[in-house]
């Protein structure tokens, strides 16, 4: 109720060998509060009986640090003596019977810790040495790859899929049409007239002869005569 809510600290950063390094960036987080500062500068900060944690980074540096111990603070012995409990209550609930180190020297590549009982007055705390921090690899980022033009082997063309062999069916046999006989046309029978047959002429014998000076008949000349047809 005496001290308020907030607290003035001061960050410093060093090297190993002892050598002050100002400018560094560092995070400062509590139950109440994050703040973000330069080391070589004072910050305002929320009082709080929970730790105050402190990192500052510096490029090509380790990271530096820190864990600051809250202690009860003479305002809350004041405010038992003559507020009783309320008094005690009010400065645990806000933060304000609580002090922080009001200065801190951290180291890179080593965790600290602060005691506020370990301070004298407001000079710097260099702490107590509790772990070492290391610094995070280079991310090397390889160079992009070449392009190196590759030609593609010739690509054999895909013989056409073989059409699936129908099944075999037995042939019909073939149709014969049936041919009626051929009947050769007789032609009517020609009468054929005989050749003619010459009359025989009837042998008549011969005449008997006839005594000189007999004398010839008519038909006795005309038996000499062929027939007639």
């Amino acid at each position: 109720m005496t001290h308020g809510t907030q607290q003035s600290v001061k960050i410093e950063t060093l090297t190993e060998a002892g050598k002050t390094v100002e400018g560094a960036q560092c995070t400062l987080t509590n139950d109440r509060n994050g703040i973000v500062m330069r080391s070589g500068e004072s910050v305002s900060v929320r009082r709080s009986g929970a730790l105050l944690n402190i990192e500052c980074t510096q490029p090509g540096l380790a990271p530096a640090t820190g864990q600051a111990i809250s202690r009860v603070n003479t305002g809350m012995v004041g405010n038992i003596l003559i507020g009783g409990v309320l008094g005690a209550a009010i400065d645990s609930g806000t933060g304000a019977g609580f002090n922080y180190p009001s200065w801190m020297q951290l180291v890179f590549g080593e965790v600290r810790s602060f005691d506020r009982s370990g301070q004298t007055g407001d000079q710097p705390l260099a702490g107590i040495r509790i772990g070492e921090t290391r610094l995070a690899a280079p991310s090397v980022v390889p160079p992009p790859p070449t392009a190196i033009a590759v030609t593609p082997p010739p690509v054999a063309p895909t013989p056409a899929p073989t059409p699936p062999v129908a099944e075999q069916k037995p042939a019909a046999p073939p149709v014969v049409a049936a041919v009626p006989p051929v009947v050769a046309a007789v032609p009517p029978p020609v009468a054929v007239a005989p050749p003619p047959v010459a009359p025989v002429a009837p042998v008549v014998p011969p005449p008997a002869p006839r005594a000189v000076g007999a004398r010839v008949s008519m038909d006795d000349l005309g038996a000499l005569l062929p027939a007639k047809p």
